[in-house]
């Protein structure tokens, strides 16, 4: 072996040991805060967190509305049915036949009464309209004064959605899909029979509507074209979640396993996990997943369904109670007691870059089909909260993973310098 020869060897066994190093202290969880309900015998269900990760809003049996340093904290109302805007400023809430509207800081700005118990409620981007449907098929819309800007009464809604420009309203009934203008003119009825739709989620650029129910999983354009229906699991699914183009979707069902899919409805890859996953969250372009664990896990992926990381908590982390800022680098999530404000940390890095953690290609368009394909291998007075609990910050190591795949390359350099030198 000549001497050039040993030291690029020698060299490229370095560099991948340090890589190994690296990629073991690669990635962190630490808790930034967690937070009980106003009441202890209550639970949280369903979160909503703005992109920026400034604001976040937690329904239940009592809403729970704080920014993430937790200098501003309210809630205890009626929080099943409830709605917050996506910049953060405005939450609508229910209890029985009267929806109520809130600025950021808690303080009412009104209430007003529905023909019949409310059913579904939801407030558009800076409170341009409000809208609340009641059992009876009662539909309004309010401004944020609390005026009564229109009404129609049609079919009973099971959910409501607002797409992000503020013009199309998004409605699960149980006779199917329906869409409206902001002035609750019907534009849209969809055609199918049988409709299992139970939820609803619109990317954030508006271009692709996702809908789901049982074991189906279905994708409408903003003018009700089918893109595609299938069902993605053998199990009825818990939760999706979407990229800001709709480009990436990641699915949590009971058949234990998280799946990422493309805008085609092709399937890339599942993870497999202990239990169920009841809750999943995406950044904005697809490279940070996490999925909430029934067994009480949160586990960090990334583009491909590698696992990174994960956290164990002590109880369950409840069904669609997980939210992803934009960047990826900060989870709020909720098992059976608490909220927390989980925060994501480059360890190798002096400090954590907002758009760095994960580096990964975009998956591969596929031609547009109907039938995915599996690869082998988601005035109330404002009520002083209880002071949250400050943890002590602790972190879960992620273990090595990539650099792993380089030691077969480097024992075969090896193997062909000593070749040479014989």
């Amino acid at each position: 072996m000549t001497t050039g020869t040993r030291i690029l060897v020698l060299s490229t066994l370095f560099i991948l040991a340090t890589s190994l190093v690296g990629n073991a202290a690669a990635m962190s969880i630490g808790i930034d805060w967690k937070q009980t309900p106003y009441l202890p015998e209550s639970v949280f269900s369903g979160v909503t967190m703005t992109p920026d990760a400034s604001m976040v809003s937690a329904g239940g049996s009592q809403i729970l509305v704080r920014n993430w340093n937790g200098s501003m904290r309210w809630g205890g109302q009626p929080g099943f049915i409830t709605s917050m805007s996506s910049e953060g400023d405005w939450v609508v809430t229910s209890d029985g036949i009267t929806a109520t509207l809130y600025n950021r800081s808690g303080q009412e700005m009104w209430s007003r009464s529905m023909g019949g118990a409310v059913r579904a409620v939801a407030v558009a981007p800076k409170a341009a309209f409000v809208v609340t449907t009641d059992e009876k098929g009662n539909w309004i819309t309010w401004n944020r004064n609390g005026e009564l800007l229109h009404r129609n009464k049609t079919e009973v809604a099971k959910r409501l959605a607002i797409a992000p420009a503020g013009n199309l309203i998004v409605t699960a009934t149980e006779n199917g899909l329906r869409y409206y203008s902001s002035t609750l003119t019907p534009l849209w009825t969809d055609p199918r029979e049988g409709s299992l739709d139970e939820y609803i989620i619109i990317s954030t650029d508006g271009s692709t509507i996702l809908t789901y129910g049982g074991r189906r999983l279905s994708s409408h354009t903003p003018e009700g074209e089918l893109n595609w229906q299938v069902d993605v699991s053998t199990a009825a699914i818990n939760d999706v979640a979407c990229s800001q183009d709709g480009s990436f979707i990641v699915v949590g069902s009971q058949d234990n396993a998280v799946r990422g899919l493309d805008r085609y409805g092709k399937i890339h890859w599942t993870f497999k996990t202990a239990q169920w996953p009841n809750a999943v969250g995406t950044s904005a372009n697809g490279v940070v997943v996490a999925a909430g664990v029934n067994d009480g896990a949160v586990i960090i992926l990334d583009h491909h369904g590698k696992e990174q990381t994960k956290k164990q908590f002590d109880l369950r982390i409840q069904p669609r109670t997980l939210a992803m800022s934009r960047d990826g680098t900060k989870v709020v999530v909720a098992d059976q007691r608490y909220l927390y404000g989980l925060s994501l940390h480059d360890d190798s890095a002096s400090e954590t870059p907002d758009e760095t953690i994960f580096v990964a290609a975009p998956l591969n368009p596929v031609p547009k089909t109907t039938e995915p394909t599996t690869l082998p291998t988601t005035m109330i007075p404002e009520v002083t909260m209880p002071e949250e609990a400050r943890p002590t910050p602790t972190t879960t190591k992620a273990s090595p993973s990539g650099a792993w795949a380089l030691l077969p390359a480097a024992t075969g350099a090896l193997w062909l310098a000593m070749r040479g030198r014989n």
